[in-house]
């Protein structure tokens, strides 16, 4: 079963994943992103490789480990008195085969065979973890384009300040010092713009890599940031640990123990060499078949220390599964904990939080405006409501990131499509 498959359908279903029938021009969605990584990611493609190479190890396995063997043996030549010349010369010519007894072929490709499958499963995890990075890279994308747009709203709200200040300046409302600290807000905010401008470029850049490319062919992305769903219970996600691709590796890991356990004991079955052939007498001219047979000694006690070793690992396997296992639970946990009070937050900011904030700032510029307010009242103001959309932002593509970690643990679809219009 390839482990990956439900992943790239569950990251084909997000919410980030939809949009409209027609892309923006130089847009892309999560979906696109997901197919551009499995048909272009340098490290899938190796993959494929080495799948084919595993194949190719489980037909070298099914041989015998000796070859049929031609031989030609040559006496009496070039020899004294009577067996000078070539009179008494006698040829045998022989072919030699190994007999494998124990089912040697057999458990041989049995480890091939378990060996190509753990190989399948860390390919399934591997991919799972590439896609689940680009999605990460995704987030971070859509997180910057929100941040570039907080920069500039920045921007603008410390221009209809400055133009403000100048107005209370000529009438002699306030000092010149108020309108050079302005400027010097402003300054900043630009430097802050340029820099969330570079940010977005390197963000681009690392998401493009994802699927072999250095020159991102997009400038934007299509995503719900702020759409948010509620996740199943933890008990839930608990039973669903067992689809989790590093435990599922666990049970191929014991199954190749297992093999090599038994190849290993096949070691204490000797191995039989089998030589017939013809030889012929040149004294006179007769031939006569040549029959031989040989078998080592030892074998039990010279296989001993494999079984052993074959042994004493496949006890790992259960210890090996069940720290894994507990430390996926405690991580899955976590991030359930996680995943609700990102929903808190995002839901307390943007209808209680960046409201009352965008009204608090509407009453401190009317109140700067008539001398009621100080210009460092209306500077905190400001700050309140800009770092509360910023906020809101992060704690909504923390949401995300945290999901998509639940989705690799689980393979669990907890998002639904959804084609409601993002709110700013």
């Amino acid at each position: 079963m390839r482990y990956w498959i439900p992943m790239v359908t569950m990251l084909m279903s997000m919410p980030f994943a939809y949009a409209e029938s027609k892309l923006a021009n130089n847009s892309i969605n999560l979906e696109q992103v997901v197919v551009k990584v499995l048909e272009n990611n340098p490290q899938i493609l190796a993959s494929d490789l080495e799948a084919r190479a595993a194949v190719a190890r489980i037909a070298q396995a099914r041989q015998s480990l000796a070859p049929l063997t031609l031989n030609l043996e040559v006496e009496n030549i070039a020899g004294s008195g009577v067996y000078s010349g070539n009179d008494q010369l006698e040829t045998t010519l022989s072919f030699t085969n190994v007999l494998e007894l124990g089912r040697k072929s057999a458990l041989r490709t049995d480890v091939a065979k378990n060996s190509a499958n753990l190989l399948k499963n860390e390919q399934d995890a591997k991919k799972l973890d590439l896609l689940a990075e680009a999605t990460r890279r995704f987030i971070h994308v859509v997180l910057d384009q929100h941040q570039l747009e907080i920069a500039k709203n920045k921007l603008a709200l410390i221009k209809t300040t400055q133009d403000i200040v100048a107005k209370r300046v000529r009438l002699g409302k306030s000092p010149q010092a108020e309108q050079r600290r302005v400027r010097i807000e402003l300054e900043r905010a630009k430097i802050e713009l340029e820099h969330s401008e570079h940010e977005i470029k390197t963000s681009r850049l690392k998401l493009s890599v994802m699927w072999g490319s250095t020159s991102p062919n997009f400038t934007s992305t299509q995503a719900k940031l702020f759409s948010l769903q509620e996740p199943i219970s933890f008990q839930e996600l608990e039973t669903l640990l067992t689809r989790n691709p590093d435990l599922v590796q666990y049970a191929t890991r014991e199954r190749l123990s297992t093999s090599k356990l038994n190849l290993a004991k096949s070691r204490r079955q000797f191995d039989v060499e089998l030589s017939g052939g013809i030889k012929h007498f040149n004294a006179s001219s007769d031939t006569a078949l040549v029959l031989s047979a040989s078998m080592p000694f030892g074998t039990t006690s010279r296989a001993k220390p494999f079984i052993d070793e074959a042994k004493l690992l496949s006890q790992l396997a259960p210890y090996n599964h069940e720290q894994q296992r507990i430390t996926l639970y405690t991580t899955l946990y976590e991030l359930h904990q996680e995943i609700h009070h990102a929903i808190d937050a995002v839901k307390v900011l943007r209808e209680i939080i960046i409201p009352e904030a965008k009204l608090v700032l509407q009453d401190y510029q009317r109140g700067y405006e008539a001398g009621r307010y100080s210009l460092l009242e209306l500077n905190t103001a400001q700050r309140t409501l800009l770092n509360a959309r910023l906020e809101s932002a992060m704690s909504a593509s923390n949401y995300h990131l945290n999901k998509i970690e639940i989705e690799r643990l689980t393979g669990r679809n907890m998002a639904r499509l959804e084609k409601n219009n993002d709110v700013k």
